[in-house]
């Protein structure tokens, strides 16, 4: 926080860059509402780079007062990424804050942005990149549809962040709204002016290989009013995101989220031999595409929206695997590609072969899950110890095999499931660990993040309901019952952010929330149904009934 604070002596905080093109009026808008902020004017600069719109910027703005250092450049045509990369090269700020020409923004918005550095500085995060809120604007109804579908993924992907549920990644970068320190940008290279589209999403890559951290702020938003209108530019625009994504891939093929192929898990079944078709033969997809928009834009105009929408999402797939296939080559350039994606469920089925150590890992993860079981059942289960053993023991000839279990118990299959997503993930194989988290959200009605770390001789109740951060972490011998939560949350007091950490032989109930960077002590027992938001010792009774936490008098 002190090296933020000694530079901003003699240089701004923040520069504000902007790339605009045949928006000048939408621009006006947002360079108003940069005047308004609550931030104080010598604390920031505004440098707007016109890309060879129509009309010169300068000369439309010539009237514009603005109590900020306003710079208003212009440039041949050459792509959004090269405007912006000149703004930044401009820039004098510590901060270089990216938004786009068609947003709206608060008037704490610049200060919300450095805010949140201040906060990642404080905790020794200080190559950090903000990532902050889009939100769809207030008549998203009167938006064409192909526009409501992207606010709706957005939108989405926002919540995601929010909720914990997703951690900001480089591929999920976008200059609608983000913010970082330009050293670091100038370390990562800057944008690639190379890329006409998803720019953003390959310097997010770069940014992450250089080291950087990423954070989201909920409360830097920006509103996205969009003047897209045109139903073809649309399409257009899709392809040509299919074409850049083949790009982004072929730049970093150890970037595993940068495929185009990293999709395809999140597909409706019904859609994928559609999408096939556009990889194999893309001009009659065309044909499939132009009926299809039109369908979902009359199923609009009769106000289904829901289904009119998921025909937006059909066709963006169609219209996205054709620009895929066009850059990527021939069929079979296409089928040598997708062997990324195919190599982690063979490395699986053959035993780990190309990853010896990780292979290991999971094999001994489940040992260790199924070990747990049979602890348990010896110590809670009289069915599972008909012997009447000693409940430190699980030796009964007549406990279950690892495989009768894998049958029979469905929380032992998601913990096998848990543990062949940990696999993908350990093993590089990033599409893979997205891939078996659908399985496990489909097959179980469990969302657990590929990040969140459970250790082996974990016990998982029932197994379904469950919602784990990919920030959460659970130690051995605990046991999750049905419809748990760990979420992702804050501290209200400290402001620090996270999600729980159960520490060895933690008990949590059915239906029982915990969030927040909280830490459950040892050998506690959460009952049925409470919500828990800060953290409680060791050996304590947490209750639903009652407001405080009972410790135990002695360890069990």
């Amino acid at each position: 926080m002190q090296a933020l604070e000694d530079t901003v002596t003699t240089e701004l905080w923040a520069s504000v860059v902007i790339a605009t093109y045949n928006r000048h009026t939408l621009l006006r808008r947002l360079l108003e509402a940069l005047d308004r902020q609550t931030l104080e004017p010598s604390r920031y600069e505004v440098i707007a780079v016109d890309d060879g719109s129509r009309d010169d910027v300068r000369e439309a703005l010539f009237d514009l007062k603005t109590r900020y250092s306003l710079r208003v450049e212009r440039q041949a045509n050459a792509g959004a990424a090269a405007a912006r990369q000149r703004g930044a090269d401009l820039a004098r700020g510590v901060t270089l804050v990216i938004i786009d020409d068609d947003m709206q923004v608060s008037a704490n918005f610049l200060e919300k942005h450095l805010e949140r550095h201040r906060e990642m500085l404080a905790s020794a995060e200080g190559n950090t990149v903000v990532l902050g809120r889009l939100r769809p604007s207030a008549n998203l109804a009167d938006m064409p549809l192909f526009e409501r579908f992207y606010a709706r993924v957005l939108a989405e992907k926002a919540e995601a962040f929010a909720s914990g549920q997703a951690q900001v990644r480089g591929h999920d970068l976008y200059t609608g709204n983000v913010s970082l320190p330009r050293a670091l940008f100038l370390k990562a290279g800057g944008f690639d002016a190379t890329f006409r589209a998803l720019e953003d999403e390959e310097l997010g890559i770069r940014l992450e290989k250089a080291g950087a951290s990423f954070a989201f702020a909920n409360e830097a938003e920006s509103v996205h009013g969009s003047d897209w209108t045109s139903r073809t530019a649309w399409m257009a625009r899709a392809r040509r995101d299919g074409v850049y994504q083949a790009k982004v891939s072929r730049k970093h093929p150890d970037h595993h989220e940068a495929s185009p192929w990293r999709h395809l898990p999140n597909l409706n079944p019904v859609s994928r031999p559609f999408m096939a078709l556009s990889l194999t033969l893309p001009r009659a997809t065309a044909v499939v595409a132009n009926v299809a928009i039109r369908t979902a834009s009359a199923f609009d105009r009769l106000g289904l929206e829901p289904v009119a929408i998921a025909g937006a999402t059909f066709v963006y797939g169609l219209q996205y695997y054709r620009g895929v296939r066009e850059e990527t080559g021939g069929v079979g350039d296409v089928a040598r590609e997708y062997r990324d994606f195919k190599k982690g469920v063979a490395l699986l089925r053959r035993g780990g072969s190309g990853d010896a150590s990780a292979w290991r890992a999971l094999v001994s993860a489940v040992r260790e899950d199924h070990r747990m079981i049979q602890f348990y059942a010896c110590k809670y289960d009289a069915r599972d110890n008909p012997s009447g053993l000693d409940q430190r023991t699980s030796a009964d000839p007549r406990a279950s095999s690892l495989a009768s279990d894998a049958v029979r118990k469905i929380g032992f299959q998601l913990m096998v499931a848990y543990r062949a997503m940990r696999f993908f993930r350990e093993a590089g194989l990033g599409l893979g660990a997205q891939f078996m988290s659908r399985s496990i959200r489909h097959a179980f009605a469990s969302d657990i993040h590929w990040d969140a770390e459970l250790d082996p001789g974990v016990v998982v109740v029932h197994g379904f309901g469950l919602a784990v951060s990919y920030a959460a972490k659970v130690r051995a011998g605990c046991i999750l019952f049905q419809n748990v939560t760990l979420g992702f949350g804050s501290d209200p007091v400290t402001k620090q952010t996270g999600a729980p950490q159960l520490e060895p032989s933690v008990h949590v109930g059915i239906g029982a929330t915990l969030y927040g960077p909280i830490v459950v002590g040892e050998s506690t027992k959460i009952m049925a149904g409470c919500v828990l938001s800060r953290s409680v010792p060791a050996r304590s009774i947490v209750e639903a009934a009652v407001p405080h936490v009972a410790p135990r008098a002695a360890p069990r």
